[in-house]
């Protein structure tokens, strides 16, 4: 399908800002940790002491950027409207409410373009991330329409096929990304904790040895957590395992689509179930 402008300029924001926002949390939690390694004091002099403080100045100047500049917001918010261009867009191409059939062709035009209006009205945080990326595009594509003007069971077809079909897959493989991801990541944390144990155990055995990394590896293990808690790798992947499940279940319900509005009854249980994890999202992130 192809998107409106107004998806393609969100889509690209809320990307950029995530990775901004994922890179510079790595960034930080990267120089506190170097920042702890130097702490050890291997080396007591002027010049060690200065590279020392430099480091933590750097990671304070990314805390201070990161709390200004609220990557993570603009993520959010800006996949949110996204998602909701999205599926408003589907709901548009297979004439489901509040985009039935008309008496005009322009009544329907008309709706979209005010439905796409309060998206940017009831979003003006994102303005500057949005003007970041230029697109040209129409917010009704030729490709909507055509599709529009397709019959009762060509709509259905396109929409089982490049909608329902496609979201299915895209959760499920999401849901084995995201498990695999928390099994990688708690190994990494159980392993700096036994590790910093270990320290512990072998200062006891050593304590004539004054440069053990355990404040380096509870770091670590910090961090780890912190990152853990910031992706919701096992979260996401529940969440997305029963989606794709439910997305199963509700296919099934196209072999009751006679009319209209049958299609259009589909369409919205549909959408509501693949918007739903990015709805939860956006209502996290601005609680």
């Amino acid at each position: 399908m192809n998107y409106p402008s107004l998806y393609k300029v969100a889509d690209a924001a809320s990307l950029k800002a995530q990775n901004k926002f994922l890179r510079l949390t790595m960034a930080h939690a990267v120089l506190l940790v170097i920042g702890t390694a130097l702490a050890i004091n291997v080396m007591p002099n002027k010049l060690y002491s200065i590279i020392m403080a430099l480091v933590f100045l750097l990671a304070l100047g990314l805390s201070i950027l990161l709390g200004i500049k609220k990557y993570e917001k603009t993520w959010y918010n800006g996949r949110a409207v996204a998602e909701s261009i999205k599926t408003s867009t589907w709901r548009y191409c297979m004439r489901a409410s509040p985009f039935e059939n008309a008496d005009a062709v322009q009544i329907p035009k008309t709706e979209f373009r005010n439905l796409l209006n309060g998206i940017i009205k009831a979003n003006r945080e994102l303005g500057e991330a949005i003007s970041e990326h230029e697109d040209t595009g129409g917010q009704i594509t030729d490709e909507m329409n055509e599709v529009r003007s397709l019959c009762l069971e060509q709509r259905k077809d396109y929409y089982l096929k490049f909608r329902v079909d496609e979201q299915r897959l895209w959760y499920t493989k999401k849901a084995a990304f995201n498990k695999k991801k928390q099994r990688h990541w708690f190994v990494c944390l159980i392993s700096t904790q036994l590790l910093a144990i270990l320290c512990v155990l072998l200062r006891i055995a050593y304590p004539e040895w004054n440069y053990w990394p355990t404040d380096v590896l509870v770091v670590m293990a910090a961090f780890v957590i912190g990152w853990m808690q910031i992706k919701k790798f096992n979260e996401l992947s529940s969440a997305y395992s029963l989606t794709a499940q439910e997305i199963g279940i509700i296919r099934g319900l196209s072999e009751d689509v006679q009319s209209d509005g049958d299609l259009s009854s589909f369409v919205i249980n549909s959408e509501q179930a693949f918007s739903r994890e990015h709805t939860q999202w956006s209502a996290r992130q601005n609680s």
